[in-house]
């Protein structure tokens, strides 16, 4: 007899296997300002590392230093965000697997990881699969760590972690950090702070 983990969405329970965390506005305090950077780019919309990859090479050496300058300035800042250590020590706890997905280069998020003395049993960062919204990162995530896509779930604050872990199957937890998001939310599951998802999390005998 082994114990199953469960999470309550939309009224029933849901095996989950192993959590995917988000970086930055998730497990790391909202500080990174990206106007800012898209204003240093020239870039008016559309996704900054998807027009990153489209550039002239000369082009594109010039506007990743620019997005590597912006993610140092991130690592120097960095915080834990509100809830987001106990969450992690709770969810360690319940035995679960767990991954941090983030569209920031292997470096800054190694560079975090050090910083904050965070510990998970995976780190996928964009050099490793293509990143949010792409599921792929998802999908290598779930196949790194052993589990099926949809017994993974996918906590993030941005649209791009939602429309990932849909694409891929996974289950999606967003976290609002108190903000009412600019854009049309489809989540199975959406909080303010992240300490709220251990009310979820549910533990169950298993023959």
């Amino acid at each position: 007899m082994q114990l199953q983990r469960y999470i309550r969405l939309n009224g029933r329970s849901r095996p989950v296997h192993a959590i995917a965390f988000d970086l930055d506005g998730t497990l790391t305090r909202p500080y990174l300002n990206f106007a800012q950077l898209r204003q240093q780019l020239g870039l008016t919309g559309g996704d900054i590392l998807k027009w990153l990859v489209e550039l002239p090479l000369a082009e594109q050496e010039k506007a990743l230093q620019l997005i590597e300058a912006f993610e140092q300035d991130g690592v120097e800042n960095v915080a834990w965000n509100d809830g987001a250590r106990e969450t992690l020590q709770a969810v360690r706890a319940l035995g679960l697997p767990l991954a941090i997905i983030t569209r920031n280069s292997r470096a800054s998020l190694a560079a975090v990881c050090r910083r904050l003395d965070i510990r998970v049993d995976l780190l996928v960062a964009r050099e490793d699969a293509p990143p949010k919204p792409d599921p792929a990162c998802l999908l290598y995530a779930a196949e790194r760590l052993g589990v099926p896509i949809e017994s993974l779930l996918m906590v993030g604050d941005f649209r791009h972690d939602m429309v990932a872990g849909r694409a891929a199957g996974a289950m999606t937890v967003l976290l609002t950090n108190g903000r009412t998001p600019a854009w049309p939310v489809e989540a199975d599951l959406v909080i303010e702070r992240l300490v709220e998802l251990l009310a979820y999390l549910e533990m169950s005998d298993e023959k």
